[in-house]
């Protein structure tokens, strides 16, 4: 006996079960709290409802709801009298149950961040952005003048207008230009300082947050506690409901970048020291609850895991249990998906050129065309989407979809002729993602240099210092060549553009980078990189420390 799938109607829960017909079966509804480690002090999820049902035909079915609160975000535990095995989850989504069917938007991929000047997206063409909402600066305590209430599964809630309206004040022009933005999804009490509502933070920061490392800069998600768990439900469906709307109101999201850079978790999604296997259990159940949130509103609607570069190993290899390889936690979360039933996780990462300060991505040594790459950068992008194709990682026989929603060119200071390298870098970058076809997004990272940024010049635009006639704001500065680059991709000026960065890397390591070789399981007799044309060993001057580099214009 076992269930197959799980199918939310909008009133109804419906299960689809092999060997059960004729039986009576026990219907638990429990709370799906998840703890990734052994801890004895975890309580698990309480049971919110249990229902008697009879299976015929292969299935059975029961209210959705049980006193007014929803069972759509509950794990299903199911006796005959003996557990069934099986999915856990709800898997499935009966067409009615959405309010939204429109199709995902086919966009050209160029984007840049939410608070770039009007003028730079329509001059340069962008046509996606990304926000990142922060669940620590979005939720109130209490009610108040500043306090927007909001009713989740039958309690009120409460969201801070003054962070939403400057959220908006950028979203909603962008909106009314059919720009739609990838929501960066986070939880960071730590850069707001003493501005966060400690009330909140004792609420919804992971309870495993490790207050004492100075580098921890955003917190994981709490789903530990129950109360921790209904926080952060209320403001995920809030995200979802206020900015999936049809009429655009307040801004239009189509997906979620499902927190930053986890593989880095130590730093950017604290929850103390954990294995890889038990920090993706608590993640996997994260972008589950965002999936299953977003399907109510919009069939369509994404959501995409947060990593950096490290494919296998990981930024920091000595500590195993703070920073974790890309492939590991891709094989966990389908582990997680083939024992609880699987949803439609896509990939978001972050392939930065391999030394952050060096833009000419073409000469990086490390990466190389196989699943053993320690790194995927600009240079063997085409790693990714190889691995997703992999028939077991497939969803419904279709690859997972990918955004780049943070990666970019430095410009550094003692070399001038790096601003022509991103440029060009730029175009290279460009026409390999062209050529994947399940990449949606290349957002560049930054849109104006930031010099709290680990000394490192990411934008398209120079900083241009602060104006304390308003407040000590940070001005735009003048844009860079990049611009230029972007302003031509997508235009009758690109095949110029391209042509000038081909003579400007190098005819045959260009066309190489272009078509590289097929991706492999292990490399060909080789330890290391692949040797290329016009590879060589120019990585000298003053050597800096890497950086573990993940910004937000929030």
């Amino acid at each position: 006996m076992k269930i197959r799938a799980i199918v939310a109607h909008k009133d109804k829960i419906r299960l689809l079960l092999e060997g059960c017909d004729g039986k009576s079966l026990t219907v638990n509804a429990q709370v799906p709290l998840v703890c990734g480690k052994d801890d004895p002090g975890f309580v698990p999820g309480r049971v919110v409802a249990s229902y008697t049902v009879s299976a015929a035909e292969g299935q059975a079915e029961f209210s959705r709801y049980a006193d007014g609160y929803d069972l759509l975000l509950c794990r299903f535990e199911v006796f005959a009298p003996e557990q069934l095995e099986g999915v856990c989850y709800v898997t499935e989504f009966d067409h009615a149950a959405s309010a939204s069917h429109e199709p995902y938007p086919t966009l050209p991929i160029k984007a840049i961040n939410s608070g770039a000047v009007m003028a730079d997206f329509e001059e340069l063409g962008f046509s996606q952005t990304c926000f990142g909402p922060n669940q620590a600066a979005l939720m109130l305590m209490h009610p108040g003048e500043n306090a927007l209430p909001y009713e989740y599964n039958g309690k009120t809630y409460y969201f801070n207008r003054t962070v939403l309206q400057k959220t908006e004040e950028q979203l909603i022009p962008l909106a009314q230009r059919n720009i739609p933005a990838v929501m960066r999804y986070i939880n960071s009490s730590f850069f707001l300082g003493e501005q966060s509502d400690q009330e909140i933070v004792d609420i919804i920061q992971h309870p495993d947050y490790d207050y004492d490392y100075p580098s921890a800069y955003m917190g994981a998600f709490n789903l530990r506690t129950e109360e921790g768990f209904n926080y952060f439900c209320a403001c995920t469906d809030f995200l979802l409901a206020r900015y999936t709307r049809p009429d655009k109101k307040y801004g239009w999201a189509i997906s979620f970048e499902v927190g930053n850079e986890v593989t880095s978790q130590y730093i950017w999604g604290n929850a103390g020291e954990m294995t890889c296997a038990e920090y993706m259990r608590e993640y996997t159940e994260v972008m589950r609850i965002c999936w299953l949130l977003s399907q109510k509103y919009w069939e369509n609607f994404r959501v995409h895991t947060s990593f950096d570069q490290y494919f296998n190993g990981s930024h920091m290899p000595s500590e195993p249990k703070r920073f974790y390889g890309i492939r590991e936690c891709i094989d966990e979360i389908w582990k997680n998906c083939q024992r609880d039933g699987d949803f439609p996780w896509n990939i978001a990462f972050h392939p930065y050129p391999e030394n952050l300060s060096f833009p000419d991505f073409w000469n990086d040594r490390e990466p190389n065309w196989t699943f053993e790459t320690r790194r995927i950068t600009f240079k063997n992008l085409e790693v990714m989407p190889a691995y997703l194709a992999q028939e077991h990682l497939l969803y419904k026989g279709k690859p997972r979809r990918i955004i780049l929603p943070e990666q970019g060119f430095n410009s550094r200071d003692d070399a001038p002729y790096t601003e022509k390298q991103g440029m060009y870098g730029y175009v290279l970058a460009y026409q390999k993602m062209k050529k994947l076809g399940t990449i949606d997004l290349f957002l560049h990272h930054n849109y104006c240099d930031n010099p709290g940024e680990f000394g490192l010049n990411l934008g398209i635009r120079r900083y241009g210092g602060k104006d304390f006639l308003q407040e000590g704001l940070d001005v735009i500065g003048d844009r860079k060549p990049i611009c230029d680059a972007i302003a031509d991709m997508d235009t009758a000026r690109e095949e110029d553009r391209v042509a000038e960065a081909r003579a400007f890397i190098g005819e045959e390591l260009f066309d190489y980078m272009l078509n590289p070789p097929a991706v492999t399981e292990k490399p060909a007799g080789a330890d290391g990189g692949l040797h290329l044309p016009g590879q060589g060993n120019r990585r000298k001057g003053n050597k800096k420390e890497e950086a573990p580099v993940s910004n937000f214009d929030h």
